[in-house]
């Protein structure tokens, strides 16, 4: 591969790196990480995984690359796409005149930065304080554990106690943030993950992301797997420490199994937590109209000025005088203060937008499918379930879950599916007027070239049913 600095256009990371750019409104930097955390995902992939780690982009590279962002999204800095391993933005030489660069194109894009924080020094958080001293600045950081020997043993953490410090400063330039946690209980502990969790919140962090361990069949180190049951256990944990702590804390995939619009945490000092928004309220319309899930009365509250919300709240009370405690819905009405675009405040769990839906009932009409199936990951089916329960699409409709067999362990998600895994289950559908006539799978696996992870086109899948048509959604 060239180096950074000589890369053209047609060269093998460009279409990636504009794909990352252009669909994701991604920016990658560099694979260059100072940790060697041991539950990095980049770590054990095969050879045949077509997955690309890069040195640090030229800034020419990156100043061509910039104008492909999507003003009106979120910017991404820090996080990996699918092929693209990123490792720490703050390692970059140049990360300062590219942030400076996208604040002077799109002066009012929000910007998410994910960075480990141990480069946090003085110098940089001022800067930072300078380039985004009107807001638009949203920091992640990706702290994982506190103490310093976990640090250490976990992360490769050569200065453990950087992070912390970088932490502090924040505080001091009044840069808001939000936490990220992997969590390990398996390697470091309850009592270690609740101290990161609660370091977090007293250091001012907003809510905290706390990502599902997982491992794959290529985990070489026994200590990494872990019981089938270490994920329900996590998700008690959260829940109940959320409780104690009064903490937005948002588990990563968060499991939702049906489409409500529940509020699972609100932000201090937001208009939802002034205007007397609860967590385990249920938005039940917006303006008047119905919300279809989650995800889509998230988007209409943050794009409206002042919206009115319908929602559906669950009090302890008094019923017929009898004395009991009982718990009972209430419907109620607020009026959110805020501006169109300006964030409410609202934690709410992504689950499936309706154009989602729309699109997979307009491809069923559009073939005049008559048995139409809809294959999904072990991760969305809960999901789907509900969309079907719901009435939303015909109900002869059918749901296969296809499992990831090429990762294995715990990978259940539609963005690591292969060809080979959906392929392996197609084999297995009856045939003729028993089996389907339109089959929908998800297009997350593919690239805009439509190729798997392992280099594999979607385009082999159709010939394994010739009879039957295809939908990639």
């Amino acid at each position: 591969m060239a180096a950074a600095g000589e890369m053209h256009r047609d060269g093998e990371l460009w279409p990636l790196l504009l794909e990352a750019v252009s669909v994701h409104n991604v920016l990658p930097l560099t694979s260059s990480c100072n940790m060697n955390c041991v539950f990095c995902s980049h770590r054990g992939n095969p050879p045949s995984v077509q997955t690309f780690s890069f040195p640090p982009l030229s800034l020419p590279l990156l100043r061509e690359l910039i104008p492909f962002l999507d003003g009106n999204r979120k910017i991404v800095i820090g996080e990996s796409t699918t092929r693209l391993c990123e490792g720490e933005p703050l390692t970059h030489p140049h990360l300062m005149p590219v942030l400076k660069e996208i604040r002077e194109i799109f002066p009012r894009a929000p910007l998410q930065l994910t960075t480990n924080a141990s480069l946090l020094r003085r110098d940089v958080v001022k800067e930072l304080a300078a380039i985004f001293f009107r807001g638009g600045l949203e920091l992640v950081i990706s702290l994982n554990c506190i103490s310093k020997e976990m640090r250490a043993e976990v992360m490769g953490d050569p200065k453990p106690g950087e992070a912390l410090r970088g932490v502090a400063l924040l505080e001091e330039e009044s840069i808001s943030f939000h936490g990220s946690v992997v969590a390990l209980p398996h390697l470091t502990g309850w009592e270690e993950l609740q101290k990161t969790l609660v370091f977090l919140k007293e250091a001012g962090a907003l809510t905290s992301r706390i990502f599902l361990p997982g491992f794959t069949r290529f985990t070489s180190t026994e200590k990494l797997c872990f019981s089938s049951s270490t994920w329900k256990e996590v998700l008690v944990f959260l829940r109940e420490l959320a409780e104690q702590i009064e903490y937005t804390l948002i588990p990563e995939p968060p499991f939702k199994e049906d489409l409500q619009a529940t509020v699972e945490g609100v932000i201090a000092s937001t208009p939802a937590s002034r205007d007397g928004i609860r967590r385990g309220d249920i938005i039940k319309k917006v303006d008047g109209r119905e919300v279809f899930s989650g995800v889509e009365a998230f988007f209409k509250i943050r794009d409206s000025a002042d919206p009115l919300l319908e929602i559906r709240r669950v009090s302890s009370g008094v019923e017929g005088g009898v004395g009991g405690a009982k718990n009972y819905f209430q419907g109620k009405e607020f009026s959110l203060t805020k501006k169109a675009g300006e964030t409410s405040g609202l934690v709410i769990f992504y689950d499936l937008p309706s154009n989602t839906v729309d699109d997979v009932r307009r491809e069923i009409r559009r073939h005049r499918a008559v048995s139409p199936l809809l294959m999904t990951s072990r991760a969305a089916a809960p999901l789907w379930k509900a969309v079907l329960r719901g009435g939303f699409l015909p109900t002869a409709t059918g749901l296969e879950i296809v499992e990831n067999h090429f990762w294995g362990g715990t990978i259940c998600c539609a963005g690591l599916l292969t060809v080979s895994d959906i392929e392996l289950h197609l084999q297995r559908l009856p045939s003729g007027a028993e089996g389907p006539d339109l089959v929908i799978i998800p297009i997350s696996p593919f690239d805009r070239q439509g190729r798997d992870l392992l280099g594999r086109s979607r385009e082999e899948l159709p010939l394994l049913l010739p009879q039957v048509s295809f939908s990639f959604l």
